[in-house]
């Protein structure tokens, strides 16, 4: 079932004049729905109804057949999100309004994989309560918090100085861009030089690179973050994919930048909120869990020890900092 595309203005206009939907609710509710897809990743409408309660002191009264009604009229617009019924998300269900969802446009890849992204949010987000900022509709437009800024900055600094790249599935090959900073170049990795030969369709290949867009620290730094979102790695093993994305760059750091890199991408880890926290930071959720008697903990995997075997990371000094950060290692 292939998602419905936009109607036109006018048609979307007719459509909500029939609803009666008034300007102020109508407002509203866009607020909330981009609100709910940047903080959030994925949320069916129900949870956005308990949500919404909530909110009700300083919000327009709205029942929770507008939000149906709602969502049935703007999974017709351009959104940076995406309104999917629950049978097209999971094969068998039955039609339920309420389980409707609202889905990031990164949650949504091409191909095979559709929705693996968002599937892999919700099994991640599925024990955790939402959490509600006082100010819910300030998340309406994406903003990047002080760690993200600091984090990029650093990237954009870093300089490509080998002779050679290696890309992690293919042959070495000359370095094009050696002496340039981050900032001021682009370039496509090996996979994704292969994600693109492999789509036919020309809308999936214009997807495709506008999501690999940007220069080489603006691309690392959405890929980083993009994995910090899913929670499918621990932060170490996110570290070493951006420590195997910087080799392939061209950049060799000094004992300091590391040192640098890994205190910035754990303070960027800590205090960034994440879908697959459901919107908590792991800063506030590690509190709940040391209240409960509990120690955050990280196993370094067979990739992991790999990377110390060859010196690529030393083994001491990221435990130190990973100590600082309130986690204990698992030996």
């Amino acid at each position: 079932m292939a998602y419905p595309k936009p109607l036109s203005q006018k048609s979307i206009e007719r459509r909500y004049h029939e609803a009666g939907m008034s300007d102020e609710v109508r407002r509203f509710l866009h607020d909330l729905f981009a609100a709910c897809a940047n903080l959030y990743g994925g949320i069916p409408l129900r949870d956005v109804w308990e949500i919404y309660k909530y909110l009700e002191i300083t919000s327009p009264k709205i029942r929770r057949k507008d939000l149906v009604t709602f969502s049935a009229i703007v999974r017709r617009e351009q959104q940076p999100y995406y309104i999917y019924e629950i049978e097209e998300l999971y094969q068998d269900e039955p039609h339920q309004d309420l389980e409707r969802h609202i889905i990031s446009r990164e949650l949504v890849t091409t191909g095979y994989y559709h929705f693996v992204r968002f599937h892999q949010v919700m099994q991640m987000a599925v024990d955790k309560p939402y959490y509600i900022p006082e100010d819910m509709l300030a998340w309406k437009e994406p903003f990047p918090l002080k760690e993200e800024t600091a984090l990029l900055t650093f990237l954009g600094e870093l300089v490509s100085t080998t002779d050679e790249v290696t890309p992690k599935y293919g042959d070495p090959c000359p370095n094009e861009n050696k002496g340039k900073k981050l900032k001021d170049f682009s370039f496509l990795t090996h996979h994704e030089q292969i994600e693109i030969d492999l789509m036919k369709p020309p809308e999936e290949k214009e997807k495709i690179l506008k999501e690999i867009s940007g220069n080489a620290a603006e691309k690392l730094m959405r890929s980083f973050k993009l994995n910090a979102h899913l929670g499918i790695h621990n932060p170490a093993e996110n570290l070493k994919h951006l420590i195997e994305e910087l080799d392939e760059a061209g950049v060799q750091m000094d004992e300091n930048q590391f040192s640098q890199l890994i205190q910035l991408t754990m303070d960027f880890h800590n205090n960034s909120h994440l879908w697959c926290n459901a919107g908590w930071t792991p800063a506030d959720l590690s509190r709940a869990i040391y209240h409960a008697g509990q120690k955050p903990l990280i196993s370094f995997g067979s990739g992991y020890q790999q990377a110390f075997a060859e010196g690529t990371l030393d083994r001491d000094e990221l435990i130190r900092e990973l100590h600082k950060h309130g986690f204990d290692i698992a030996e």
